[in-house]
């Protein structure tokens, strides 16, 4: 089943998240990766996939950011859990889990350590159907195991900024995607201070 990509002009890119993927939400300390899994979160509850939210953050800041930008609500649960552990726990089937910040919780640990919660999360996926989608704030870890996470990856959102005359613009890379592929367009994009809009008329110029 999937989850679709029901943002504004994300479609003309990329329709929907496969089952049986990982995923990388990859930014600066910004608040737009969190908000962009936030949103996927609802949309999977949406088309009745179960959902497990693991934060980096208190549950009740989290809960109150989720409440503020998305509008139409939402019923997953909020979940802390620093225990890399018990990470496995929460990816079930056909379900979708999200851990939010995954570098953050994963500061202390060893290249070896991090790559075998990865390899056991893409193992997991394939057997249980599921997705799993970890945000990662850009030099938070070493460059080697960042590294480490796009390749393991099955696929990555990059979440980049450029300075103009008239302020930051905002933009999405994809340099790596579930069937092969990447995507050498800047997906530009709008955040109005609660909804994620791609901008179509970028494509065009």
């Amino acid at each position: 089943m999937g989850i679709p990509i029901s943002i504004t002009g994300m479609s003309a890119y990329i329709k929907d998240i496969s089952d049986g993927n990982l995923l990388l939400v990859q930014g600066s300390i910004d608040p737009i990766t969190s908000i962009f899994v936030q949103t996927l979160s609802t949309i999977a509850i949406k088309e009745g996939k179960p959902v497990n939210f693991i934060t980096s953050r208190a549950e009740e800041e989290v809960r109150e950011q989720v409440q503020l930008f998305q509008s139409n609500g939402f019923d997953f649960p909020i979940i802390e859990e620093r225990s890399h552990r018990h990470w496995e726990n929460y990816i079930v089937d056909d379900g979708l889990m999200v851990i939010d910040s995954f570098s953050y919780l994963n500061l202390e640990r060893p290249l070896s350590e991090v790559r075998r919660v990865l390899e056991d999360f893409l193992k997991l996926c394939k057997q249980k159907n599921a997705i799993v989608l970890l945000t990662i704030e850009r030099s938070m870890l070493s460059e080697q195991v960042e590294v480490t996470c796009a390749h393991l990856a099955d696929g990555i959102f990059n979440f980049l900024t450029k300075d103009t005359d008239k302020g930051i613009r905002r933009y999405i890379r994809i340099p790596k995607w579930m069937d092969g592929r990447s995507f050498d367009d800047n997906i530009y994009y709008h955040f109005d201070g609660r909804e994620i809009r791609v901008d179509l008329r970028s494509r065009v110029r």
